[in-house]
């Protein structure tokens, strides 16, 4: 079974789920943020996937969990689905007018899931998007938009982790950090 999660996840409660891509009226997400579905790169999928070392099996992935069971190296497991957790969103601040955005030099653009190619779901001037291309700002580490052609510059990273519900060949369903610590999450790989 493959999954394709290259987009747009499923919006939790803080951020109702809008048509497509339309953006929603409401305060910043509380946080911690919960992208249900989210699967936070392009190419990403749900399938299964090849653990690269020995993880623990949660029976959640909230801060009051406990184990479950264990993935060796190089054990195969079938990705279900994921959810990203935002503790911190990251911060993109304006350095000029960005009219075509609708962004004004000074204006602050709060990051939440990472979805690949420079697109995140973002919260700014009241406003929820589940998927805004960010190539118009320069990323952390110098990386994304480069010179003159940058309106905007990450200012603070944000503090994210993914985790995903996994089913083990003994058949255990549970909860595993997925960020870095699989092989086949990347359908484009």
């Amino acid at each position: 079974m493959l999954i394709s999660c290259a987009g747009i996840g499923e919006q939790h409660a803080q951020a109702p789920a809008a048509s497509a891509n339309q953006p929603r009226e409401m305060p910043a997400p509380a946080l911690p943020y919960y992208d249900r579905g989210a699967c936070p790169f392009e190419g990403c999928v749900y399938r299964e996937w090849t653990a690269r070392k020995t993880l623990v099996v949660y029976d959640t992935y909230e801060a009051r969990r406990k184990s479950i069971g264990r993935v060796s190296a190089g054990e195969k497991v079938a990705a279900l689905t994921g959810v990203v957790i935002t503790f911190r969103p990251g911060v993109v601040r304006m350095n000029r007018d960005l009219p075509e955005q609708g962004l004004r030099r000074g204006d602050t653009v709060l990051t939440y899931t990472y979805q690949g190619e420079g697109v995140s779901s973002v919260w700014v001037k009241g406003r929820f998007y589940p998927a805004m291309d960010l190539a118009f700002a320069r990323g952390p580490g110098n990386t994304g938009c480069q010179g003159e052609a940058c309106a905007g510059t990450f200012a603070e990273r944000g503090r994210h982790a993914w985790w995903a519900r996994i089913r083990t060949k003994l058949g255990v369903t549970g909860w595993v950090v997925a960020e870095g610590n699989f092989d086949g999450q990347d359908l484009l790989a």
